[in-house]
């Protein structure tokens, strides 16, 4: 909508032209006094987000009709990010982010009827990018609270489009909540498939960073900055992986509808593991559309529509890949249900027939690395190493790298959680892998090299090592004895019999409370509530920024492993000072603490 056709609606409508003053200069106070008495009240906060699969079915082969749309706008407060406890005053049309999915045959006539209730503290309308004329049905529908507006158009153009509110500010309105999209199919309508889903990004403007609790305040700043402190699907943080994951049996065709209501951001959507088989540019469904995929641009008010066959079964995330998007809630998932298929992707090396050429991936270092290892496991004492590697395993996993282990041999078992234990003989330890278990189900038990390279074993805890290591250390009996399992490297781990000074939680961004005071000679216990992998570590050698840590002259450093959703870290804290740490992963995006340690009362009276 232009600004040629803002003066056209102050011309038209003198009532929203003294709304739009009073937007201008004094709802902002109403509006925040509303959200304070919100907050106050103790009401709860509403869950805003749009089931993806909540959108009409196919409309097949019908003639032309007189379609009826009701929409209302409603301002409400809901969960931005249940995890951090997060909430937002939106602005919605119908309750949910996006609005209704409008499904309707090219050739229809539509007609939108927007109600804005008299709660309301804003004028709303909606712009139909589907629509031709003023504004796109804004200039027609600029509706003050208490009121009703009425437009209807010919949907004559087959295509997603996406609509929006169309009140100045239009970003604010935007960025609020308020968009969605509307189908114009064409005759005949689109090719049957056994899923459709409905998603949108947005992005979210807040005084405050991601992950901060309680009710949060638009930031006009940031917004005309364009620095967004969320970007999120149907509305809210996680609300597309926890709550509404889009789900597809294995064999089944999904069909996702996508936009990006912006305001300002491109988006770049692209499934891992996954190739989109059809991809309707722009939504276009006048041109043919394009095939196997990977990731695609769509600019903020478009949409695209894409189309995969789920032929294999976990989980896929459907994403921005502008990736750092994803630290601020923008991800989806696709649960894909079914028996293994390993026929396009499995674990180990390639089996290749007699006549298929073989081509060799070692690198001279690699293969240094690996006749080291050999000449090493020769010079063991006990027998049965000596047993021939090529003999004994012939389906082994392709060589992983654990540099940490120096190349010694061991052997695995596979826990009751599913997770692998890895023991190593000659250093009389236990590891346990974050790889995935069925790398190592064929060799549970057998002897193993431990050498090369293999990517999914997890990364240390600072991305910028080419090595790997495991998470968690035992010592145990130099054999492959049922005795040890998980539980007894748990318990070897467990805290000492200190004092617990202070708990912290890690959300998805933050660690809460950022700040801690305990005595000296207690401990602090780190926990990870989050869905991402972080670390705690106070080593200048470690951080991205030596400034970001410190700790007090001869006290111990500490530096967990990278800890996965649900575990835990702890440190006994000796010396008194103040100490500064980070999780190095997430450190640019200002995740860091401080423990502020005060002398033990016991030792302040043995000093008198």
């Amino acid at each position: 909508m232009t600004f040629r056709d803002f003066r056209k609606v102050a011309t038209l409508l003198p009532t929203f032209a003294m709304l739009a003053l009073t937007w201008l200069f004094g709802a902002g106070s109403k509006s925040v006094l509303a959200e304070s008495q919100s907050a106050s009240s103790g009401a709860k906060a509403a869950d805003i987000v749009r089931d993806p699969a909540d959108l009409p079915g196919p409309i097949g082969n019908r003639a032309p009709a007189v379609v009826r749309v009701a929409l209302t706008t409603k301002e409400l407060v809901g969960v931005l990010d249940p995890a951090s406890g997060t909430t937002y005053r939106y602005w919605t049309f119908d309750g949910k982010v996006p609005g209704p999915f409008i499904r309707v045959r090219q050739g229809d006539t539509v007609e939108i009827t927007l109600k804005n209730p008299s709660d309301s503290q804003m004028v709303h309308s909606i712009d139909l990018h589907a629509a031709i004329g003023p504004g796109g049905g804004a200039a027609l529908t600029q509706v003050p609270p208490g009121q009703s507006r009425t437009l209807t158009f010919q949907a004559n153009h087959p295509g997603l489009f996406v609509y929006h509110c169309g009140s100045p500010m239009i970003a604010e309105h935007i960025a609020n909540g308020m968009y969605g999209m509307i189908l114009v199919e064409p005759p005949g309508g689109l090719p049957r498939v056994d899923h459709e889903y409905y998603l949108m990004q947005g992005e979210l403007y807040t005084t405050a960073p991601k992950g901060k609790a309680g009710l949060q305040q638009f930031s006009p700043a940031n917004l005309m900055s364009e620095n967004a402190q969320y970007y999120v699907f149907n509305g809210a943080v996680g609300s597309i992986t926890k709550e509404y994951p889009l789900q597809a049996k294995e064999g089944e065709t999904v069909r996702i509808f996508a936009g990006n209501a912006g305001p300002n951001a491109t988006a770049s959507f692209h499934m891992v593991g996954e190739i989109f088989t059809r991809y309707y540019q722009f939504g276009s469904l006048a041109t043919p559309p394009m095939q196997d995929i990977q990731t695609v641009s769509v600019p903020p008010g478009d949409a695209a529509i894409f189309e995969l066959n789920a032929r294999v079964p976990g989980q896929f995330a459907f994403m921005d890949h502008a990736i750092s998007r994803m630290e601020k809630g923008d991800v989806a998932y696709l649960e894909v249900s079914g028996a293994p298929n390993t026929a396009l992707m499995h674990a180990g090396p390639a089996v290749a027939a007699p006549a298929e050429q073989q081509i060799s991936g070692v690198t001279t270092a690699d293969q240094d690395e690996i006749d080291h290892i050999k000449e090493s496991s020769a010079n063991l004492a006990a027998p049965a190493m000596a047993m021939n590697m090529a003999q004994e395993m012939p389906s082994a996993p392709p060589p992983f790298s654990l540099k940490t282990l120096g190349g010694v041999i061991g052997c695995l078992t596979i826990q009751p959680d599913g997770k692998v234990l890895l023991k190593v003989f000659d250093s009389r330890k236990v590891y346990r892998l974050e790889a995935q278990p069925i790398l190592f189900t064929e060799n549970a038990g057998r002897l193993v090299h431990v050498t090369g390279h293999f990517g999914s074993v997890l990364p240390v805890e600072d991305p910028r090592l080419p090595s790997y290591v495991v998470d968690t250390v035992q010592t145990v009996e130099p054999n492959c004895s049922a005795r040890t399992t998980l539980a007894d490297v748990e318990k070897a781990l467990a805290p000492p019999p200190a004092p617990v000074g202070a708990v912290v939680v890690m959300g998805e961004m933050s660690f809460n409370p950022s700040t801690v005071t305990i005595n000296q000679g207690e401990q602090v216990i780190w926990k990870n509530s989050s869905s991402y992998f972080h670390n705690v570590v106070d080593d200048p050698t470690r951080a991205q920024v030596k400034t970001d840590v410190s700790s007090p002259s001869g006290s111990t450093l500490f530096a967990s492993a990278l800890l996965q959703p649900g575990t835990s870290f702890y440190h006994v804290f000796d010396k008194p000072g103040v100490y500064h740490y980070v999780c190095v992963v997430h450190e640019a995006g200002g995740m860091r603490g401080t423990v502020i340690v005060k002398p033990s009362p016991l030792m302040a009276s043995s000093k008198k």
